[in-house]
């Protein structure tokens, strides 16, 4: 576990942040190449992707919090800034979807999928983060 701490020591505390921020972007942005032709899992699948999204970058902005202040446990408010950063981005990518005329769309499903991916990852950091503690 020392060879990893010192390992993520080594990159810049923001790394992770910015690569998943660049990569939901390039992800959500990109000209939807299938259009409505495009192949489902299951019913939803594209909201169970978002949440999986946000989430993920809720996490990797709370990951680099930690790197950069230290591997301690991480207060309510750190948490509350991480989900309203990672949520706020998921709102702003629908609007921009809707402005733009590349393919993609305004969904307010969307929105409510991002979110709720966001609030279930930064709960489930509060209580891992106790059991580790």
């Amino acid at each position: 576990m020392d060879r990893i701490r010192e390992i993520f020591s080594r990159l810049p505390y923001w790394l992770f942040s910015i690569i998943t921020t660049l990569l939901i972007l390039w992800l959500t942005l990109m000209p939807d190449p299938l259009g409505d032709d495009a192949p489902t899992l299951f019913p939803g699948a594209d909201k169970v992707v978002h949440a999986i999204m946000f989430g993920f970058l809720s996490v990797m902005l709370l990951l680099d919090y930690q790197r950069k202040h230290g591997w301690r446990e991480t207060g309510s408010g750190v948490m509350l800034i991480a989900a309203f950063i990672s949520s706020a981005l998921g709102i702003l990518i629908e609007f921009i979807q809707r402005w733009m005329a590349m393919g993609r769309g305004f969904d307010p499903g969307d929105m409510v999928a991002d979110v709720a991916g966001v609030v279930i990852c930064v709960f489930l950091w509060s209580r891992l983060q106790r059991h580790w503690s």
